[in-house]
């Protein structure tokens, strides 16, 4: 009897301490703040969603989130900081398809590799990729433009640099269209659009947050869409698809992986934080108002969707030849 005593008072006091353990690292949790890392600097695109997700994903997680720019490099620098990050559970990388899905494409030294150094926790958003011209202008839409260069008229299209996004789509719209614009590279998407609004060039292909207030300004004229239905952000514009001009597919998009060390659990519950913050009519106002949408998903569907993404710039890189240094 006095046996069975001492027996479950010790357990008792190893369940107690077992406890206190658990409070404190449930505290210790709540008191260390979630870093947001973004490889492009403040005021950007990817910066805005990062801080409109930040805002809401504290409130759903009740921790504090904080957003962290790491610019240059094509998302390199802030990849390989993300990859070797000493804290995994409380680190996420927001990211768009550059340094998850198109950099392994283009570069053979990556000082990190996407498939093994990250743990996909979810898409945040779908930035519509669009086709856009200087305004007003006497081009139609996308089809009127491939008319005319069959016919002979020359243009040009500026892209964020070679091997970006912009510079790929432009690509992929060549070769679905069947024609050759002269593609002039600059060193990011600002000087690109500085110029298109000038007219010094012709079009431009960019993530709708990137070009929605020229567009609503009525500074650039929007002429298709890079997606398999029509944008309800930009009511009256046909797809690329629509105009016949196929596989143009979308290249906007943002999503959130963590540090290959992180655990499963804390992946799961990131991403559960995620669906939550994104899930409220107020967050979703704020991203429609900046040309995005929220589409969150599951860590195992947004890996399917990394590996395929990953699978079909590949392609594209091979089979048009290029290459980053050119």
């Amino acid at each position: 009897m006095k046996t069975n005593i001492m027996r479950r008072a010790a357990l008792g006091a190893a369940l107690a301490v077992l406890g206190l353990v658990q409070a404190n690292v449930a505290l210790a949790e709540s008191t260390t703040p979630v870093n947001v890392v973004v490889a492009f600097p403040p005021g950007g695109p990817a910066d805005r969603i990062a801080r409109v997700l930040a805002q809401h994903l504290s409130e759903a997680l009740g921790r504090n989130v904080l957003v962290e720019n790491r610019p240059g490099a094509s998302g390199m620098i802030a990849a390989s900081y993300v990859a070797r990050s000493s804290d995994p559970d409380s680190t996420l990388f927001l990211s768009n398809a550059g340094a998850l899905t198109i950099n392994p494409a283009l570069y053979h030294d990556l000082s990190y590799d996407p498939a093994k150094d990250f743990k996909a926790v979810s898409m945040v958003a779908d930035t519509t990729t669009v086709m856009v011209t200087w305004a007003p202008t006497e081009i139609g839409d996308a089809a009127d433009l491939v008319k005319q260069a069959r016919g002979g008229k020359e243009f040009s299209a500026g892209s964020s640099g070679v091997g970006g996004a912009s510079h790929l789509s432009l690509e992929m719209f060549q070769e679905g269209a069947d024609i050759k614009l002269l593609h002039i590279p600059y060193k990011g998407a600002s000087p690109a659009l500085t110029d298109l609004v000038g007219r010094r060039v012709d079009v431009f292909f960019g993530d709708l947050p990137g070009v929605q207030a020229l567009i609503e300004g009525g500074k650039l004229k929007p002429l298709g869409v890079a997606a398999e239905q029509p944008s309800a952000l930009l009511p009256g514009v046909k797809t690329l698809e629509e105009q016949g001009i196929a596989g143009v597919v979308p290249s906007g998009w943002y999503g959130v992986v963590m540090p290959a060390a992180a655990s499963d659990e804390q992946v799961q519950r990131m991403s559960d934080g995620i669906h939550k913050a994104l899930s409220g009519a107020k967050v979703q106002q704020q991203l429609q108002a900046m040309g995005a949408v929220a589409t969150p998903n599951s860590p195992a569907e947004f890996q399917d969707f990394l590996a395929n993404d990953a699978r079909r710039w590949q392609a594209l890189v091979t089979r048009r030849g290029i290459q980053a240094s050119q």
